[in-house]
């Protein structure tokens, strides 16, 4: 019991020293100029913008955003705003994402600044942030809600979320995030425009559709220990979107998550037509799918399985088509992606 006080106390302390420390550095004669806009932040009408802790005033265009995660960039992108700050899923290396286009996988091309990195998207840098000195912050709350308060001491900050039942669509926060930035117009024209493009990719992917209905989506580590079922996914939404049949061992009431743990030896039961491999690496997030598809290959239980000797097995990153990035820009690349991967089959 008194170990448990003592640990409460520590953490208290600790809040306190950081929440001191921030207000120190918002009130300090640093010179900021290397962060600071040379011209303050648009005023202009003010809301209240509702988010997952309560609700927020927030006036203007904020022109000084920090995005603290992957579909935090992926959404104020689509919607026109560029980040003066990003916290990716991993501590990286470095200052700033001055190469954002090498730095920040799928969604640099479209990062026109060059922010400043404010570390991992759940342990936030609450030092860069102060001197980023932003009009707004933007994060999700799974990842955030630990640090709101602090975060709120330096700039009015929203945490997202992007969750309804069992089902983890952008279309569930893009609206109330438009609201934050002044830009519901082009909330609306993203998902008129998503619609479009699912529509077009729908009627492309019908024939194979009806060749191949069956999909099997698996997220599969590169040390291949950690082996799941892994239909509610990005890809997993998109596939059952256009029309194919997602594998899955049973039956699943409805608001309940199609994710299950499986192993390697079991995989072979799983009848499918085409298998989507999802890989990751908790050690390293970028682009672990080559690593993944040479011991795939090398493992004579997986070799035997129908997709794999008809060359139907497709090797893809987590980052975008598992369930990180999740946004506006990540369905429209993979929707790209889709019909050159899977028309060559017919």
């Amino acid at each position: 019991m008194k170990r448990q006080r003592w640990q409460w106390l520590k953490r208290s302390l600790l809040l306190l020293l950081t929440w001191l420390w921030v207000t120190a550095c918002q009130s300090s004669t640093f010179d900021h100029s290397r962060f600071r806009s040379q011209s303050p932040a648009q005023s202009g009408e003010c809301r209240l913008v509702a988010h997952e802790m309560g609700e927020t005033e927030v006036c203007g265009q904020p022109q000084r955003v920090a995005a603290l995660s992957p579909h935090i960039l992926d959404s104020i992108l689509a919607l026109g705003v560029q980040p003066i700050a990003y916290a990716e899923v991993t501590a990286l290396n470095l200052e700033t994402f001055d190469n954002p286009k090498a730095q920040i996988p799928y969604l640099g091309d479209r990062v026109t600044t060059q922010p400043i990195n404010v570390g991992d998207r759940k342990n936030p840098s609450l030092e860069k942030l102060a001197l980023v000195n932003p009009d707004l912050i933007l994060a999700e709350d799974w990842t955030t809600q630990a640090h709101y308060q602090l975060l709120n001491q330096i700039a009015p900050t929203l945490l997202f979320s992007d969750t309804k039942g069992n089902e983890q669509v952008w279309f569930h926060d893009i609206q109330a995030i438009a609201k934050a930035l002044d830009r519901e117009p082009e909330a609306e024209q993203l998902l008129a425009a998503h619609e479009q493009q699912l529509a077009t990719v729908r009627s492309q992917l019908a024939p194979v559709v009806t060749a191949y209905p069956d999909v099997l989506i698996l997220a599969v580590n590169t040390l291949m220990n950690d082996v799941a079922i892994a239909a509610d996914s990005t890809a997993g939404r998109l596939l059952e979107e256009i029309g194919f049949h997602l594998v899955y061992p049973e039956p699943v009431p409805p608001g309940e998550t199609r994710w299950l743990q499986t192993s390697l030896e079991l995989l072979p039961s799983l009848q499918s037509d085409i298998i989507l491999v999802i890989a990751w690496d908790s050690s390293d997030p970028y682009n672990p799918k080559e690593e993944l598809k040479a011991k795939w290959n090398q493992n004579p239980v997986l070799q035997t399985m129908s997709a794999s000797q008809a060359n139907r097995i497709f090797f893809v990153d987590y980052q975008l088509w598992g369930s990180v990035t999740r946004g506006p820009i990540t369905d429209e690349l993979i929707l790209n992606k889709l019909p050159e991967m899977l028309l060559p089959l017919l």
